[in-house]
C-alpha cells in the first residue's frame, strides 16, 4: 500500500513472515478528519509501565511518552463515530511520532501510531473465521488461566503477560492450541480443519527459521514462572 492509501485510509498493516498475522500496525490520526473512509481518532491499548498496567488512548495532538511497551491484549483503532478496528496482539512496542507542521502553523497535522512485534499482528475486523478462532480460543486460555490464579487485581494478569516476551507467549499459545486439535477428534468443520492445517504451518514455518524453542513449558508454567 503506497502513503498516498495509507494516509487517506487512516491505518496500514505490514506484512510479516506470519501466516497467520501481521509484522507492524501503522495508524494516522489527523488533526482534521478528511470525512473519507476511515478516521482514526484514538488507539485504545494496553502498555506495561513502572507502576503496572494502564489502559491509554492514543490522540493527536499528543504530548507524553513517544515509546512504550506494549502489553498482550486487544487494541482498538477507534474513529468519531466509535466504528473500530479490532487487533490482537502477543505484545511488542508502540512508538508514536508527530509530523511536521507546513510554514506558519504551531501543532503537528498528524499524529502516527506506530505497532511493532516479534508475534504476529491479528487483525479481526476483516472478518477471517480462521484469525478469529485463533484469538477468540486465545482469549479462552487466558481466561482460564485468569480464573485458575484467583489474582486479587484483574491487572495483575495483564502484567503476568506483558512481562513474558512476545515470540515466546506466542509459541506456547501455538503449541498449546496444535496439541488441543490434534488430540481431540470433535472438530470435523471446514473452519477447524483449516485452522488445524495453518497451525501446523506456521509452526513449520518458526522452526525452519530457528525460532521454534527446543522446549516449550505449558502455558500454566510460563504464566507461574
Amino acid at each position: 500500500m503506497g502513503a498516498m492509501n495509507k494516509f487517506d485510509l487512516g491505518y496500514v498493516f505490514y506484512k510479516g513472515q506470519s501466516l497467520l498475522g501481521e509484522a507492524r500496525l501503522d495508524v494516522i490520526i489527523r488533526r482534521e478528519p478528511t470525512y473519507e473512509h476511515f478516521d482514526p481518532e484514538k488507539v485504545r491499548l494496553k502498555i506495561k509501565t513502572t507502576q503496572g498496567v494502564q489502559t491509554l488512548d492514543i490522540q493527536h495532538p499528543w504530548r507524553q511518552s513517544d515509546g512504550m511497551q506494549l502489553c498482550p491484549g486487544h487494541i482498538r483503532v477507534i474513529d468519531r463515530y466509535q466504528k473500530f478496528i479490532d487487533v490482537f496482539t502477543f505484545g511488542g512496542q508502540v512508538q508514536i511520532t508527530a509530523v511536521a507542521a507546513s510554514s506558519g502553523q504551531t501543532a503537528a497535522p498528524t499524529t502516527t501510531c506506530i505497532i511493532t512485534s516479534p508475534a504476529p499482528l491479528l487483525e479481526l475486523t476483516a472478518g477471517s473465521p480462521i484469525i478469529t478462532l485463533f484469538a477468540n480460543e486465545i482469549d479462552s486460555l487466558y481466561a482460564r488461566q485468569k480464573a485458575r490464579l484467583n489474582l486479587r487485581f484483574a491487572a495483575e494478569f495483564d502484567s503476568k503477560l506483558a512481562d513474558i516476551d512476545p515470540l515466546r507467549l506466542y509459541t506456547t499459545c501455538l503449541n498449546h492450541l496444535r496439541k488441543k486439535f490434534a488430540d481431540n477428534t470433535i472438530y470435523f468443520d471446514r473452519t477447524h480443519q483449516f485452522f488445524k492445517q495453518k497451525l501446523n504451518q506456521e509452526v513449520a514455518r518458526l522452526q525452519q527459521g530457528d525460532h521454534w524453542p527446543s522446549c516449550i513449558p505449558t502455558f500454566a508454567d510460563l504464566i507461574d514462572a
